[in-house]
């Protein structure tokens, strides 16, 4: 059965959510100006840039509509406070994007015209590419993997022609650098949770859907092209610690209480140097575990010079806490990569 909500969309609006990232934004503000579909309009959500990112994209895009968030409120509140604004404008749906991406000139009308075909759709993504490798894929959908107690992306250094389908194909979730949301799915599920601040808010969002009884697809047609982690300069302390608390988060509201138990298990081990010596199995004397167990507490303190180790350490505190939304900024510090 096709969706009963078949229309020709009166307003489609772009969310685009800036954080000191003008020359990323602007590349991504071009390729827009080549979309092509009827009636489409663009907000950046800027989350208090220190650069000088709304006074230049107001100079080179006047007929961008800049949103001042004020603050950096992260990806979940910073674009909730533009679907918001657009929802209160009348859009009939919105597409959230990174910042660091160019996108497909098809990219709203193969949304468009999935969301119009499909049974029950939720939430809508596209298939994004490596920006610096524009064939090969970095990821079309994803799905959690309990085989590695990890989530795993759909179509990973893969071409098109590998996807499951050319058409439109079910996911659990859809990846955030993308994503296509209808006004009354949004009514339904509501906004995307503040509390993750960046990272598996996308995902929470997708599994609400899924549990509300909708379908989420990743749209082949729906093209992007990622410079991925561009926000973070690469892969960084800070990273690791959105990640490392955002899963156990993730886990507890959407796995069964087991697996969530063996995803806090498998975090605490990655964290931690191993305690295998204390395992009455090891052929050790007591003087020996004595030994070995002041090594291990040496290694701990060792690793606190390291800001990765910094990172996973305060993820897990912080979630056993219940300390979300932002990373503290005396942590930020403590996180920053020595030079």
């Amino acid at each position: 059965m096709k969706n009963d909500l078949s229309i020709s969309f009166d307003k489609l609006t772009v969310i685009l959510l800036n954080w000191n990232g003008k020359k990323d934004t602007l590349e991504c503000l071009s390729s827009l100006q080549l979309l092509k579909h009827p009636n489409f309009n663009i907000i950046v959500a800027d989350n208090g840039s220190s650069d000088d990112s709304v006074k230049t994209i107001r100079a080179e895009y006047p007929d961008v509509f800049v949103l001042e968030n004020g603050a950096n409120l992260g990806f979940a509140e910073g674009n909730n406070r533009a679907i918001r604004y657009a929802l209160d404008q009348d859009a009939d749906a919105v597409v959230l994007l990174n910042n660091d991406i160019i996108v497909d000139p098809n990219l709203l009308q193969a949304f468009h015209d999935a969301y119009n075909s499909l049974a029950n759709p939720g939430i809508l993504g596209a298939a994004s590419y490596y920006y610096d490798n524009p064939k090969v894929i970095w990821a079309a959908g994803g799905f959690w993997d309990s085989t590695i107690l990890d989530l795993n992306h759909i179509g990973l250094g893969k071409s098109a022609q590998e996807l499951p389908s050319n058409k439109p194909y079910e996911v659990e979730y859809a990846v955030g650098c993308a994503l296509f949301v209808h006004k009354d799915v949004i009514s339904k599920i509501g906004l995307m949770e503040p509390l993750f601040f960046l990272n598996f808010e996308e995902n929470d969002w997708c599994q609400r859907a899924r549990k509300a009884g909708l379908i989420n697809y990743s749209v082949p047609d729906a093209k992007i092209w990622h410079k991925v982690s561009a926000s973070f300069g690469g892969e960084s302390p800070l990273w690791k610690y959105y990640m490392t608390r955002n899963l156990l988060l993730w886990s507890k509201r959407h796995l069964p209480t087991s697996e969530h138990h063996a995803v806090i298990l498998k975090t605490i081990k990655a964290c931690f140097p191993s305690l295998a010596f204390l395992s009455w199995k090891a052929p050790l004397t007591l003087k020996q575990r004595y030994w070995a167990f002041g090594m291990w507490i040496k290694q701990v303190f060792g690793r606190f010079n390291d800001p990765f180790y910094i990172a996973q350490f305060y993820g897990i505190n912080h979630y056993f806490i219940n300390k979300f939304g932002e990373c503290p900024p005396e942590l930020r510090i403590k996180l920053r990569p020595a030079a």
